[in-house]
């Protein structure tokens, strides 16, 4: 048998019928060509984008017209010349073999008299590019990439007409050359085709496009906010530490692009290479990007007058662009940073006058949520990863709540973690997954499909979301309590991740924590959320059903890891923490169980241990215990391990390790926001703004006043209207508090002890005050909506 490889084979795209027989001539078929893809599923080369059009007439006046438009892979849709829409990378990732996203242009002030084009520029996007570890080509389904597009004309006299995709429409190459979502762009100027998409365009040349199959899933429309540009930045240092090599450092981490200007001859490539990090040469350092090239290639057409390049199908997280090639001396007015996310409106706001620390974090967790609120929910925006990661974004969703208004991109994740769900009832820990990988569960990950729902709710006090989910979330719940009748998550704890990255792993996975402690705490948590979601929704029987599990899960976990002196587990700080937390531990051992977790944190020299699934709710702990010492120690503290060091050590967002300066750097994400959750515990604690009832129809106002912060500036634009608080105090403690009330809403409002008054009235006597209470702790109130200046008497700030 002889064994043919390499350049005996020839190829062509469209053969005749009898090509597979022995005395078929192929000689004049093309000889193979390497395809030098990194790719290790679908071995094809890197292709082109493809342009498409199609024309039509209008002959009647317009009352209105509306584009549909989906595709396998991505594309731009254009009319008549110009792009219909300023949204990036559609239709953006999804469960594939479930559902694609479409999405729905009004453009009916496109449509002109007479003749008429409709394109679209169609490229990789997250279905055709490389993507996971594998650096699979299509990973979420069989190729090749598809377009699909439906235009509705409504005219005037009621009739109306539709322009499809279909046998009439053709197809050229574009100058994006590759546009793959790890590796970058490249784009050759030359090759452009002025006017492709208008009228007027000679198409002869172009071939009459194939009609495809449609692939056997729903088109489901997009109901979460678009990709888009949200903003530009300018370098702040440009820099040449070797000859022909430019470096523009940005000063901030982000997600996005560069867009790029330059005069000069044609066939000039520019390079610009995109990292987080710097060489000791001063060059970009790429190596924490794993097997993403992170590179993008402008080739100039040499029209003489400047040209300008931004990607089309791709994106990066970057700091510092490293431009080669350039044509002369680039300086910061020829390359601006385009920032690039899901445009979830902003709806928080903090300012910490005192604690520049403070402040710092709470910009870099921003920051890690702007470049990783990117069509889902991702872990990082750099490397060879950029997925949805279900333990990421339910450790975050509370503090990404108080950031932004996030109902419809998480409620769109939601629908992919439904589609992605085993029938099982496991909800895998990455959505969408490829095909290739095993659906595997992780206790804290997984449990995402349960803990986003109940956020959602409590937000926005919608039990729509709560609906939606049900089913899915009741599935899961089966699967847990099926392998673990003794009410201890023993079995079918799947990847078993546990206390992810926590201080003292040497390994990212090491047990530092009992995984079956972690897990059985999850469970115990997620039946009472169940519970609280079945009444809310009106199911009684279901809320009775897992108030019983919650409670069974509760005793068996008390016999199995609390112990007579309080310590938890194997005394972790997350042993500690999660136990607290989600109420495990019997009362009267409570103070014993704090008063462990707060030694361990001074015995370290005031400094955490916890992990991915502790990290969260440790100062929730620490301040409901009464710990503020521990507290402010914490949170004020710079050494590694904390919070502070990361913008000690120069980090303009969160980083996926706490040591992420020295840390294998294979593992070295430094645009992570899982760590950044504490900015939960600023808005709800320091801000003293929470959801005392769903959707802050009451609003808990409960600030906590730590004199090493200092003052604390909170603003949220909850449903109901904008909350906000100011606070000042002395060594003493809280002075002041300034609240804002929005409209339909009350705040029950607690203050330390003290003689309060409001508009120099004592509060038992204001007419705005009402059900006030004076226990030992403090002082409880409402009020409605409206301004308020609480005074303590005898304070400066009074």
């Amino acid at each position: 048998i002889e064994r043919i490889v390499g350049s005996a084979f020839r190829v062509m795209p469209d053969p005749p019928a009898d090509w597979t027989d022995p005395v078929f001539d192929a000689g004049r078929w093309a000889a193979v060509v390497p395809s030098t893809s990194w790719a290790q599923g679908d071995p094809r080369p890197a292709e082109p984008a493809m342009l498409l059009r199609t024309g039509f007439d209008v002959t009647r006046p317009v009352a209105a017209a509306r584009l549909y438009a989906t595709a396998l892979g991505a594309y731009d849709a254009h009319l008549n010349g110009a792009r219909v829409s300023d949204t990036i990378l559609a239709p953006e990732m999804s469960v594939a073999q479930r559902h694609v996203l479409y999405q729905t242009y009004d453009v009916t002030d496109r449509i002109v008299p007479g003749a008429n084009v409709l394109g679209a520029l169609v490229g990789d996007g997250w279905y055709a590019s490389p993507f996971g570890w594998r650096i699979e080509r299509y990973g979420f389904g069989p190729a090749p990439r598809r377009f699909r597009a439906m235009l509705r004309i409504d005219y005037a006299d009621g009739s109306q007409d539709w322009v499809t995709t279909g046998p009439d429409w053709r197809i050229a190459p574009s100058p994006v050359l590759k546009s793959e979502i790890y590796d970058g762009e490249t784009f050759d100027a030359r090759l452009i085709q002025p006017g492709w998409s208008a009228p007027g365009f000679d198409d002869g040349h172009w071939t009459p496009a194939r009609v495809g199959q449609a692939p056997k899933c729903a088109l489901i429309a997009q109901t979460s906010p678009p990709l888009r540009r949200t903003g530009t930045r300018r370098a702040v240092t440009v820099s040449e530490p070797l000859p022909g090599r430019y470096v523009f450092d940005f000063g901030q981490n982000f997600s996005g692009w560069v867009r790029i200007r330059a005069t000069g001859p044609a066939g000039t490539t520019i390079t610009a290479k995109f990292a987080e990090l710097l060489n000791p040469d001063g060059t970009a350092g790429l190596a924490n990007l794993r097997l993403a090239r992170a590179t993008d290639r402008f080739t100039l057409a040499g029209t003489g007058a400047g040209e300008t390049f931004e990607p089309h199908f791709t994106y990066h997280g970057f700091r510092y662009v490293e431009v080669t090639g350039y044509p002369g001396v680039p300086t910061a007015d020829d390359v601006d940073g385009v920032v690039v996310h899901s445009d979830c409106r902003e709806t928080g706001a903090m300012a910490f006058p005192d604690a520049p620390l403070l402040q710092s974090i709470w910009n870099n967790a921003l920051w890690s949520q702007r470049s990783n609120f990117f069509s889902v929910p991702t872990d990082c925006p750099q490397r060879d990863e950029r997925m949805g990661w279900m333990g990421d974004i339910q450790v975050f969703l509370d503090a990404a709540a108080f950031n932004m208004e996030v109902d419809p991109f998480i409620r769109r994740f939601l629908l992919e973690a439904r589609a992605a769900q085993r029938p099982d009832g496991g909800y895998p820990i990455v959505v969408p997954q490829l095909l290739s990988y095993p659906d595997v569960v992780t206790a804290g990950w997984s449990e995402a499909g349960i803990i986003l729902p109940w956020q959602l709710w409590q937000r926005y006090g919608d039990t729509a979301v709560i609906d939606e989910n049900w089913d899915a979330m009741q599935a899961w719940m089966a699967f847990v309590a099926r392998s673990n009748p003794d009410h201890v998550w023993r079995n079918d704890r799947g990847l078993d991740l546990g206390d992810w990255l926590s201080v003292d792993a040497i390994k990212p996975d090491d047990e530092t924590t009992p995984r079956i402690l972690c897990a059985t705490a999850y469970w115990a948590w997620c039946a009472e959320l169940m519970a609280q979601m079945a009444a809310a929704s009106g199911r009684m029987v279901d809320a009775e059903r897992y108030h019983c599990l919650r409670a069974a899960i509760g005793a068996a976990y008390a016999d199995a890891f609390i112990g007579r002196e309080g310590v938890c587990g194997n005394g972790s700080q997350t042993s500690q923490v999660l136990s607290l937390a989600f109420d495990l531990v019997p009362s009267r051992l409570r103070a014993k169980a704090a008063a462990v977790l707060a030694a361990d944190i001074r015995a370290r020299g005031m400094k955490l241990s916890t992990g991915f699934l502790g990290t969260p709710y440790l100062l929730d702990v620490l301040a409901d215990a009464g710990l503020m010492d521990e507290v402010s120690g914490l949170l004020l503290q710079t050494g590694y391990p904390s919070w502070g060091y990361m913008p000690e050590q120069g980090g303009t967002t969160v980083w996926e390790r706490w040591n992420g300066d020295t840390g294998d750097l294979s593992m070295n994400s430094y645009n992570h926001y899982a760590f950044g959750a504490v900015v939960g515990f600023f808005y709800r604690r320091l801000g003293g703004i929470a959801p005392a009832a769903p959707g802050f129809r009451r609003i808990a106002v409960r600030p906590l006043w730590l004199p090493q912060v200092g003052r604390v500036e909170t603003r949220y634009d909850s449903l109901v209207g904008t909350i906000a608080t100011a606070t000042d105090g002395d060594a003493s403690g809280l002075t002041r508090l300034d609240l804002t009330v929005p409209p339909n809403a009350t705040a029950d409002v607690e203050l330390p002890l003290g003689d309060w008054h409001l508009g120099g009235i004592a509060l038992a006597q204001h007419p705005a005050v009402v059900d006030m209470q004076v226990e030992a702790d403090g002082v409880r109130f409402a009020v409605a909506t409206g301004d308020y200046r609480f005074a303590r008497s005898g304070s400066a700030t009074a």
